[in-house]
């Protein structure tokens, strides 16, 4: 029987030189004609293609062309010319998942002598790759490797590499994402567990009021003087209180990463009306009807019997937002 693998070159992993491509069936036993003659179509102009590629030293060219070939005809020769291609450029990892590939799908038509140079092909390059078994604590999170997209876990298998330094990423809505670089060596495996934390979108409040006040977060006591610490995304509402003083309260609106401040000071109950403030650039500014009311009760000047106001004064009452009259 016509050996499928014609000067493979793969045993002794010679690379300094390329072996043939595979032209002859891996199903020799049926006497299936050379791939040259086997395909047709798309299939066979990108056969015909990925061989000038080979030609002309292009192998990263090839590979695209041998992979569009075996997407069209299924052919698992194709797979042993990919293996080739991934060889001389040095990609092991994907040379074995290849070879791999190759033999089971060509099983039926390999002899023993075919199946030996496969075996000695992957002995040979099984020191210059290494494995991953990545193990995460969240289902179906996207696992990445090298910007490589390799599954979803929980992953059945573990990750074959090259040997080297490698970045994994692990990411999943909702959950913070996980990223670690890995520095694999030969013929190795390396377990890596990876606790994705949820992602809780959060903004962060100040509030500094009285040492002896008491500072309450929708409706739940905070803490005394003040309040510092981070609050969800969204509205809450603050209330600050003390003894023997007007109560504070107010809706502050929270934006993801941003953060805002509350600078209260109580009055007495003795004072009046309470204070509202209002924020500015996530600073509180007070004003109230104490400060309209000394315009307000001013005396005005007169010359007669008609009152004559200042135009200006007039403009300042008119610019303050003083509470209705009580009759």
């Amino acid at each position: 029987m016509k050996r499928p693998l014609v000067s493979l070159g793969l045993c002794a992993l010679t690379l300094g030189s390329t072996p043939a491509l595979a032209q002859t069936s891996a199903h020799a036993i049926k006497r299936q004609q050379p791939l040259t003659q086997s395909l047709s179509g798309s299939a066979r102009e990108a056969f015909t293609a990925a061989q000038v590629l080979v030609n002309n030293g292009d192998f990263t060219g090839a590979m695209t062309k041998f992979g569009q070939a075996y997407d069209l005809s299924k052919d698992p020769r194709l797979l042993f010319n990919m293996a080739v291609c991934a060889r001389n450029l040095h990609d092991y990892a994907r040379m074995q998942g290849l070879l791999v590939r190759y033999q089971h799908d060509g099983a039926v038509g390999m002899s023993a002598e075919d199946n030996a140079d496969v075996e000695n092909a992957l002995a040979a390059i099984r020191t210059l790759v290494g494995r991953v078994k990545v193990s995460v604590n969240e289902a179906d999170a996207s696992v990445v490797v090298d910007g490589q997209r390799v599954g979803t876990t929980p992953l059945a298998e573990s990750i074959v590499l090259n040997l080297g330094k490698h970045t994994v990423s692990v990411s999943k809505d909702g959950f913070q994402s996980s990223e670690q670089t890995l520095d694999l060596g030969g013929g190795t495996e390396t377990s890596l567990s990876v606790t994705l934390v949820v992602q809780r979108h959060a903004g962060h409040l100040i509030v500094a009021s009285d040492p002896n006040a008491t500072v309450v977060i929708d409706g739940q006591s905070a803490a005394k003087g003040g309040f510092d610490g981070p609050l969800p995304v969204g509205t809450h509402e603050v209330q600050v209180t003390e003894s023997g003083k007007l109560a504070y309260k107010a809706q502050v609106d929270l934006r993801d990463g941003e953060t805002r401040s509350l600078d209260v000071t109580l009055e007495n109950e003795s004072q009046g009306a309470p204070i509202w403030p209002w924020i500015v650039g996530g600073v509180a500014v007070a004003a109230g009807a104490a400060i309209g009311g000394y315009f307000l009760f001013q005396p005005q000047e007169t010359t007669t019997s008609v009152p004559v106001f200042d135009k200006y004064a007039v403009f300042q009452l008119s610019s303050l937002r003083l509470s209705p009259w009580k009759h």
